[in-house]
C-alpha cells in the first residue's frame, strides 16, 4: 500500500493548524482512496514526521510518499525534512521513502499572485503602482531566490509595473529593497507569498510600521490555501506515484 505524508512546516496558532489539515482534506478527496494519506508538521503539532510515519506502516503503508506543502525547497525540505525521517527509514529498511519536490514555482501560486496584484491595479487605477513580492527566504541556497526572481518578471509583465522579488531572510535585506521604492510618486504593493497570514507576517508588518512611519502601504493577502495549490498538489502526487510503483 502506498502512503502519502503531506507535510506542513506547523503554525503557533492551532487554527492555522486545523486549516491546514482541512485543506489537505479537499486535496485527499481528489486521489485514489486506496491510498493511506495523513498530515504531519516539524513544529508546534503532535503529529510529527516520525510519529504518523510509524503509524502508516503499522497500517500496512509498504511504500511512503512524502509532499512537502512548502513554497521552496530550502532547510525545512531539504534538511529538516530528511532528519526526521532518518531514524524511520533506519528502523524500517524494507519501506520504500521518496520525498516530491515543493509547489511554489507550479502554476497554481502565479495565478493567485498574479490575482493579488490585479485587484489592487483595479482599485487603484489611478495611481503608480511598484509591487514588492516578499517569501521567507533562505540563505542556504540561491534557488528560491531565483525561482522567485523568476515569477516577479513573469507577474510584472502581465500588469504592466514593476515587481520587485525580495525575502524576509534571505541574502539581501528586504527593508532596504522596499526602501529604494519608497517614494510620493508611487504606491508600493506589498505581496506575502506565504501559504498562510502567520507569526512571519506580523513582524514584517510591525517592522515596516517601525521603520517607514509615514508610508502608507498596501499589503495583500496571502495564498490563503487558494484551491489552485491543490490542483499543483495533485499533480506532484500522482507524478511521484507514477514513479514509486
Amino acid at each position: 500500500m502506498i502512503g502519502i505524508m503531506y507535510v506542513f512546516h506547523g503554525s503557533q496558532k492551532n487554527e492555522k493548524n486545523q486549516a491546514a489539515m482541512a485543506f489537505i482534506k479537499q486535496l485527499e478527496k481528489r486521489l485514489d482512496p486506496s491510498l493511506y494519506q495523513a498530515t504531519a508538521f516539524l513544529e508546534n503539532h503532535p503529529d510529527t514526521i516520525p510519529s504518523v510515519a510509524e503509524n502508516m506502516i503499522k497500517n500496512g503503508a509498504t511504500k511512503v510518499i512524502v509532499v512537502p506543502v512548502l513554497l521552496f525547497a530550502a532547510k525545512h525540505a531539504l534538511v529538516d525534512i530528511p532528519d526526521e525521517l532518518e531514524l524511520v527509514i533506519s528502523n524500517h529498511p524494507e519501506i520504500e521513502f521518496i520525498q516530491t519536490e515543493t509547489f511554489g514555482s507550479k502554476k497554481g501560486s502565479r495565478q493567485v499572485l498574479l490575482k493579488r496584484l490585479q485587484e489592487v491595479a483595479a482599485s487603484y487605477p489611478d495611481e503608480q503602482l511598484v509591487g514588492i513580492l516578499v517569501a521567507h527566504g533562505t540563505k542556504q541556497t540561491d534557488v528560491p531566490q531565483n525561482i522567485l526572481t523568476e515569477i516577479a518578471k513573469e507577474i510584472q509583465q502581465q500588469v504592466g509595473f514593476s515587481i520587485i522579488p525580495t525575502s524576509l531572510k534571505g541574502q539581501d535585506d528586504y527593508l532596504s529593497d522596499i526602501k529604494k521604492q519608497v517614494s510620493e510618486h508611487q504606491k508600493i504593493v506589498i505581496v506575502p507569498f506565504f501559504l498562510f497570514d502567520g507569526y512571519l507576517i506580523t513582524i514584517m508588518k510591525n517592522k515596516l510600521a517601525e521603520v517607514f512611519p509615514t508610508t502608507e502601504f498596501i499589503i495583500t493577502r496571502t495564498l490563503e490555501f487558494d484551491p489552485r495549490i491543490l490542483t499543483d498538489l495533485e499533480a506532484i502526487v500522482n507524478e511521484a506515484i507514477q514513479c514509486i510503483q
